[in-house]
């Protein structure tokens, strides 16, 4: 469109309007570019960084990584389950592992203490 004094006028002949349309085309033809050069570019970006993740997934690093954090949640788990346990039990007063374990022990040494003094030939 041509100008006066800054101002947009009507054409005021066939080449003023060929001219303008060649102008707006030109523009136009340079934005697709330029939009085509951004579309070319954030493709190769996004592209580098699929090939990234897809190289850490077969590498297995993110799988490593979540099975020693899976790992060390297990054992937190573990550790807090094993102390409610045992402030359960000392609560309903009943005997640990260890107590019962060496329970089991000072019964089998008293058994064998009982069957000796039973085989003992009274003397007389």
């Amino acid at each position: 469109m041509a100008t006066r004094n800054g101002k947009a006028v009507a054409p005021q002949s066939v080449k003023e309007v060929q001219d303008f349309v060649v102008v707006q085309l030109e523009e136009a033809r340079k934005r697709i570019q330029s939009f085509e050069k951004e579309l070319v570019k954030r493709g190769r970006t996004q592209q580098k960084e699929l090939e990234s993740v897809i190289s850490s997934i077969r590498s297995g690093k993110q799988l490593k990584k979540l099975e020693k954090q899976a790992s060390a949640a297990s054992g937190e788990v573990r550790k807090r389950l094993d102390g409610l346990q045992t402030t359960v039990l000392d609560a309903l007063g009943v005997a640990s592992r260890d107590e019962i374990r060496q329970i089991h022990r000072e019964i089998a040494r008293l058994s064998k203490r009982v069957d000796t003094l039973i085989t003992k030939k009274p003397t007389a």
